[in-house]
């Protein structure tokens, strides 16, 4: 469970897509397991849609201006690098303080490390209780 709102100051609502995800889900069978599997119900990563992605951001290059015609999409954006990168400088622009911005990407980082846990700052971030801290995390997601 990553904290976020359902939904966010530009009017994305969150809840309401990854409700119609679970449900589509659920019309296929889908009760348990990874929400994202290939056929043979291994677990996808990120790297498995890369062509589609960069992809369509080629076609959204090449029929708008939203993204810089000087640009290789597929090697001036990475599929991990892109992602941190928008929700760090997006929650600076909307002005989240950046402990908040730490907080939740650190809270992130060590969901997904488990043992492996990032470097901690003492007092915010080691004695900081994660679970009773819901409202704050969601700040970050917020902003978008």
């Amino acid at each position: 469970m990553i904290p976020i709102v359902g939904t966010t100051n530009l009017g994305i609502p969150f809840f309401k897509w990854t409700q119609r995800f679970i449900c589509g889900l659920a019309q296929k069978g889908i009760y348990d397991g990874w929400a994202f599997t290939l056929p043979n119900d291994a677990r996808t990563k990120v790297s498995d849609y890369r062509n589609n992605i960069f992809s369509k951001l080629e076609l959204i290059q090449a029929t708008t201006t939203l993204i810089d015609p000087d640009y290789n999409v597929w090697t001036d954006f990475g599929m991990q690098r892109s992602r941190r990168r928008f929700f760090t400088t997006q929650t600076i622009n909307m002005g989240v303080h950046p402990h908040l911005i730490e907080l939740q990407a650190r809270w992130s980082t060590d969901h997904a490390n488990g043992d492996r846990s990032v470097q901690r700052t003492m007092l915010i971030h080691t004695y900081s209780e994660i679970r009773n801290m819901k409202e704050t995390l969601k700040l970050p997601s917020q902003s978008v």
